[in-house]
């Protein structure tokens, strides 16, 4: 890949031209085709939306780590821990490297632009019939224009002249959130200004918008590239104030090495999303569903039906394999070498190591029982506390094919990796709980009994369904 061109002879405000020429179709729009609020909102609806795919693609490349205070956001990852992973991903030569630990970032934001699109149409569909501002060719080759004025600024100041290597995730997917609170604002104002202004009055209030909407542009171009300024500084979000401490590892070639089970692991990453994530997301995909069809006034037809079904599986999908594949990038491809009295654990994707504590401070290892890959793949996982007193961290090892080879490595405290027998009783229960919720599924999407949208029901309550044959798989453990 070249270099990054940051001693470029142009002036940086010149990657900001294709997003500002872009703008243009709105404003002649506004002023010389008597264009109406609604159809200037629904352009700009539909240009964020593309707007938060852009920016999850953006956030994969960002060099800089994560903020240390992962809350103070609008989009908030806390909980993930595929955020604190090290090292990066070169998928092309023409590319910058991906940072498996943006993912989460990215997936974050295209679950929020879902909603945020959701909301904005429920909105619009009170004054306006959203369909048909839609299918406007003005509106679509005017969102055309814009989108491309979007990817040429891309291209241009983030892939080509290296910014992305300055900006963190936080930074790349906090500023189309910020501007959707903009835009949300905005939107309970414009379709009521005709009424009280007239068409003077309109057009003028038009024109403040686009205007208005070009400085959240600026404050946002701004933002990512050097911060300054209320707004701007609103825009981006946190401040990058977080730094990636150097590990010391020593340079000595490894005694021992021992991978993880990808196949364990994967089969993991799989049985959460399955039994934990998946059901949250049947459900937020059902509200889509739900939601997509209610914005249309009137009875909805066949074609609507199957096409809202069809964005909302599609949505579904990606949230479903993206937390497989965020498993999966989690601890995958680890490999725990012995270098001298140290562990250190290696991650062979990315080249790069993740973290590493002397031999003799490891201490309270326990072995993992609760997953059910294990049991049937015969692996082992095991958590230890790799520090003292004032930084006492826990780790989780594995999974492994070959846990006594992982305790004689690293002189593990733990006499056995055994697991504990299962209660076959409750283990019954948890397996015939979910059975049942299978087949009373099954039964009310492909037969007529039942309601006639009793389905719709189960698909609402899966959450909460399978949170009872989950419980009793827990406790048949202890």
């Amino acid at each position: 890949m070249a270099p990054p061109r940051h001693g470029d002879s142009l002036p940086p405000a010149f990657g900001f031209l294709p997003v500002l020429v872009a703008n243009l179709p709105p404003l002649i729009g506004v002023l010389w085709l008597d264009w109406d609020p609604e159809t200037l909102v629904a352009v700009y609806a539909l240009e964020l939306q593309l707007l938060f795919l852009l920016a999850g693609a953006k956030a994969l490349f960002a060099g800089q780590p994560p903020v240390s205070d992962r809350e103070s956001g609008v989009i908030s990852v806390s909980s993930n821990d595929l955020v604190a992973k090290r090292g990066s991903v070169s998928v092309h030569e023409f590319l910058p490297p991906i940072y498996p630990r943006n993912v989460p970032f990215a997936a974050a934001v295209i679950y929020g632009g879902a909603w945020f699109g959701l909301f904005i149409s429920f909105s619009l569909s009170e004054v306006i019939a959203v369909s048909d501002v839609i299918r406007h060719p003005a509106v679509l080759s005017s969102v055309a224009v814009l989108l491309i004025g979007q990817l040429g600024e891309t291209g241009y100041s983030y892939i080509r002249s290296g910014r992305y290597a300055d900006v963190s995730p936080y930074s790349v997917v906090e500023i189309p959130a910020r501007q959707g609170f903009f835009l949300m604002a905005v939107l309970f104002i414009v379709p009521f200004i005709a009424p009280v202004t007239g068409a003077a009055g309109t057009t003028l209030a038009l024109v403040g918008f686009v205007f208005a909407k070009l400085l959240f542009e600026w404050s946002g171009f701004r933002a990512e590239r050097d911060g300054g300024g209320r707004l701007t500084s609103w825009l981006s979000g946190p401040d990058s104030d977080s730094a990636l401490e150097p590990l010391d590892v020593p340079d000595d070639d490894p005694s021992a090495a021992i991978d993880v089970d990808r196949r364990a692991v994967a089969a993991t990453a799989v049985w959460r999303a399955v039994t934990t994530t998946g059901p949250f997301y049947a459900t937020m995909a059902t509200f889509v569903w739900l939601g997509l069809i209610a914005i249309v006034a009137g009875e909805p037809s066949p074609a609507l039906r199957s096409g809202s079904a069809f964005i909302a599986f599609l949505l579904f999908c990606i949230m479903f394999c993206s937390d497989i594949v965020m498993g999966v990038l989690e601890s995958g491809w680890v490999t725990y070498r012995r270098i001298g009295d140290q562990l250190v654990a290696y991650d062979r994707l990315t080249g790069d190591t993740q973290w590493s504590a002397p031999v003799g401070v490891l201490h309270n290892a326990t072995v993992v029982e609760t997953q059910f890959s294990d049991r049937y793949f015969d692996t082992r996982r095991l958590t230890v506390k790799t520090g003292g007193d004032d930084d006492d961290t826990e780790r989780t090892l594995g999974p492994v094919s070959n846990p006594e080879a992982l305790i004689e490595t690293f002189e593990l405290p733990i006499r056995s990796t055994e697991l504990s027998p299962l209660n076959q009783w409750l283990a019954g229960i948890a397996v015939a709980s979910a059975c049942l919720i299978v087949v009373a599924g099954a039964t009310l999407l492909v037969t007529p009994f039942g309601p006639p949208a009793g389905w719709l029901y189960v698909l609402l309550l899966l959450p909460f369904l399978t949170a009872v044959p989950k419980g009793v798989w827990k406790l048949a453990h202890a």
